[in-house]
């Protein structure tokens, strides 16, 4: 009898820590995702600058969903999607957590969250060794860069509908125009 092989058509994104300086990553984008995006774009979601975000996270209990995250200002870097559907990298902090975010650029450049990974926890550097191990210089291991993500304030989006988020022109008369829910 013959095995046969059936690759799950679903999204996926993992992260794993392979050691204190090397990373592992892969993903998949659901046909399902790809074609909306590409209606949605009129292009394939490759050509629309897929990027990979590392947030450092804070603050993760084990019952913390990912809005409730806290993540470090200073703690995200970025890296362009590499061909395929996986990777290793280094370039995250030894003895952090982490959190991935495979994204794409919209036209005027901001970020679009579509996929979130698991959270990991990256092994510290023993400080009983003599020596410390040396960030890898093989080519197969993408090195990740650091980036400043600009900080949003609440008051910025202190009103969100389904559809969009808004400010009223005038906070104590809300505007029934800009089509946004008053609840």
């Amino acid at each position: 009898m013959q095995a046969r092989h059936f690759a799950l058509d679903r999204d996926s994104l993992y992260l794993l820590a392979q050691s204190p300086t090397v990373q592992f990553i892969y993903w998949q984008l659901s046909s399902s995702k790809q074609m909306l995006l590409k209606e949605h774009y009129e292009k394939d979601w490759r050509s629309l600058s897929p990027t990979l975000r590392f947030h450092e996270v804070v603050d993760s209990p084990p019952s913390t969903s990912y809005s409730r995250l806290q993540s470090s200002a200073n703690g995200v870097s970025e890296l362009l999607l590499p061909p395929g559907d996986s990777c290793f990298l280094s370039g995250l902090a030894s003895g952090q957590s982490y959190l991935a975010t495979l994204g794409i650029r919209n036209e005027q450049g901001s970020f679009l969250p579509l996929l979130h990974s698991n959270i990991i926890q990256i092994p510290a550097i023993s400080l009983s060794s003599d020596h410390h191990p040396a960030e890898p210089e093989h080519p197969f291991i993408y090195q990740l860069t650091s980036v400043l993500l600009p900080q949003v304030t609440p008051d910025e989006h202190a009103y969100f509908s389904a559809y969009s988020v808004y400010v009223p022109k005038n906070t104590y008369l809300v505007d029934m125009e800009s089509g946004g829910d008053t609840d």
